[in-house]
């Protein structure tokens, strides 16, 4: 299973993903519970629950019907940072993606990977770790993960990567929109099938790639080693905690001795351990109220108390000031905003369908 975790070095490439969709970067990942003192930190991590905010928003408000396809096929190996320059410093496209599949956690956790072989073919198989994640089942998501695929192998061969066949789980386009999937996989395409997946000759597993180079892939492993350990360390202990804090939502207020009590630790034992990720306990439980508040305030039916007591603020305006030091307004005033937003985009997508 992947982790729950994903590495906030990573949310720049969210960041210009949200940039298409012409939406407003810091209000979406603000929407998120992601502040901007995480972004680019290899240190800090988010919960894929707040990447599926950032990307279902993204590819619900995009106007462009493509939009994972255009997304997917700028790609190159070089957008995928410390991944992507192992596989292009890799031998063969084989080893590349076995290093793909050791370290896509640091990529891509949400998300597991398949190889399966066919008489003088390969297909690479995506599939979602995370059913429950909203952007995973829709088709942007599809369109980007295969053109992606398609893109970095392209990248990584010079061009010379013979794809046979591109599969998608979602239903095939109306005829425009496949002149342009037929453009850029130039091979046949097979719709609602099982999952995502890539079809190419086997003979590209083994064929040397331009950009091998053994000593700088020998060093970029050791340091994907330390971001991997890193990431299961964090996974083991803050994944923990946050979970507990959400468990305990409505029980009153979080002390970091009955957190430390519940995973049968001891609070200092604790505490040493969030030091060593580079957290404090008092940062994990404002992200995870920080993330309940935003979610719950856009609800059709919001009560302030109630919100107030299951967050354990023993008064409402102890939350409102905590509030807005998070998010930098009033509860009030992000509920407005948030369900004004909504509003418009509804009658933007009635309009659009009446067109």
């Amino acid at each position: 299973m992947a982790s729950k975790l994903f590495p906030a070095s990573n949310l720049p490439a969210l960041m210009e993903i949200a940039l298409r969709s012409r939406l407003d970067v810091q209000a979406l990942f603000q929407k998120a519970g992601i502040g901007a003192d995480m972004v680019g930190r290899a240190e800090c991590y988010v919960r894929v629950e707040q990447i599926d905010t950032v990307l279902s928003t993204a590819f619900a408000e995009t106007r462009d019907p493509l939009f994972g396809l255009h997304v997917g096929r700028d790609n190159h190996y070089g957008n995928l940072d410390i991944i992507g320059n192992l596989m292009a410093a890799s031998a063969s496209l084989d080893q590349g993606l076995a290093l793909l599949f050791r370290y896509k956690d640091l990529l891509v956790p949400y998300l597991g990977f398949a190889l399966r072989h066919e008489p003088d073919a390969v297909a690479l198989e995506v599939f979602p770790h995370y059913p429950d994640l909203e952007f995973t089942q829709t088709r942007t998501h599809n369109e980007l993960v295969v053109a992606t695929i398609v893109a970095i192998g392209r990248s990584l061969t010079g061009g010379r990567f013979p794809v046979r066949e591109a599969a998608f789980r979602h239903p095939a386009p109306p005829p425009p929109q496949l002149n342009e999937y037929r453009a850029f996989f130039q091979c046949p395409l097979v719709f609602e099938a099982p999952c995502n997946a890539v079809l190419f000759d086997e003979a590209a597993l083994t064929s040397p790639l331009p950009g091998a180079y053994p000593d700088y892939r020998r060093r970029l492993e050791r340091a994907a080693d330390r971001l991997l350990g890193a990431l299961t360390r964090a996974a083991a202990v803050s994944l923990q905690v946050r979970e507990r804090l959400y468990e305990t939502l409505g029980q009153g207020a979080w002390s970091v001795e009955k957190v430390a009590s519940s995973l049968n630790m001891t609070t200092r034992t604790l505490q040493r351990r969030l030091r060593q990720e580079g957290l404090r306990f008092a940062d994990l439980r404002d992200q995870v109220r920080h993330e309940h508040a935003c979610r719950k305030l856009v609800e059709p039916c919001c009560d302030m108390q109630q919100l107030t007591q299951d967050l354990g603020f023993s008064d409402i305006a102890n939350f409102y000031h905590a509030f807005r030091r998070w998010q930098g307004c009033a509860p009030g005033e992000y509920r407005r905003r948030q369900l004004t937003e909504r509003a418009r985009n509804e009658r933007m997508a009635i309009h659009q369908m009446e067109r």
